[in-house]
């Protein structure tokens, strides 16, 4: 077995058993059964990614895999070091999904959603100017070779220039969808005829005016830590743990520091409204029902 085989080897290794450490931490932590699955999805999508990244990174194979120069014609990829582009792609791609691997868990882990933007557009800020940096310079040529010399078909430069837009499209549309998942979501709390009604993403709770045994409002409640739900930019929302009330149901808006704390038969229930106004107009409300 070469040492190529026996790193790809014990890189598989690693990404298999990578994940497994990492469920066998949030199941011992009580991570919410959604959360393992967001958390499995990311992890088999991306550790796979970074697997062949590394084994490019280190043996120089696989230029096959790299759109653009896998759909140039073959005098084209003769012209080129296929193992030393090999080894540069490999190592952008390894830092790149390395650094969004970290994104997305502290994301997903509510850590800091600051941090979570400054790593992710970190990442495509250093891949893009990787990718720039890579396709001038007439670098990896081989010595003596000229693209000018080899001809390319109009059909090979259309089909290129069409792989090219597209790659750019999906890498813009998925940092969209992320900006804006991050972003999304909303409270609304009402006072029904028999109780209160609190939905946000991950949350539909609908408790009885007889079942509440205390209401409070506070200026300012510490989240503790998300173990199942939604923790964008704007809206934290699901099920959280603090050292107060151990496990509990959270809905609130970020920028609103104020909280009303209901305790109730099931356990504890804390949300807000958009403004702090609202919300103490929401608690006089609620505690004159009760």
């Amino acid at each position: 077995m070469d040492r190529s085989t026996k790193f790809l080897l014990l890189a598989v290794i690693a990404s298999i058993a990578a994940p497994l450490v990492l469920f066998a931490l949030l199941w011992g932590g009580s991570v919410d059964e959604v959360d393992l699955i967001v958390h499995g999805l990311i992890i088999a999508t991306i550790l796979p990614l970074i697997v062949i990244s590394m084994y490019m990174w280190k043996t120089g194979k696989g230029a096959m895999l790299i759109a653009g120069y896998n759909t140039s014609p073959k005098a084209v990829r003769d012209s080129y070091d296929s193992k030393a582009l090999a080894k540069f792609v490999g190592k952008i791609l390894t830092i790149t999904l390395v650094i969004m691997l970290v994104a997305l868990e502290m994301l997903l882990l509510n850590i800091s959603t600051n941090l979570f933007w400054a790593l992710l557009s970190g990442s495509m800020i250093f891949l893009f100017a990787s990718i720039i940096y890579m396709n001038t310079g007439k670098r990896f040529l081989k010595e003596g070779a000229e693209l000018s010399k080899v001809v390319i078909s109009d059909k090979d430069r259309k089909r290129n220039r069409a792989i090219v837009l597209a790659a750019i499209a999906i890498t813009a549309i998925t940092l969209v969808a992320v900006f804006f998942f991050a972003g999304s979501g909303s409270v609304s709390a009402s006072l029904e005829d028999d109780g209160l009604q609190v939905n946000a993403p991950f949350v539909d709770e609908h408790i009885p005016y007889d079942d509440i045994t205390a209401v409070e409002l506070r200026g300012s409640f510490d989240n503790g830590r998300r173990v199942g739900g939604f923790g964008g930019s704007d809206i934290s929302s699901g099920n959280f743990q603090n050292d107060e009330f151990g496990r509990y149901v959270l809905a609130r808006f970020n920028n609103v520091e104020s909280c009303i704390v209901v305790h109730h038969s099931g356990g504890v229930l804390v949300f807000n409204l958009d403004t702090a106004d609202g919300t103490a107009r929401m608690h006089d409300d609620l505690r004159s029902r009760l």
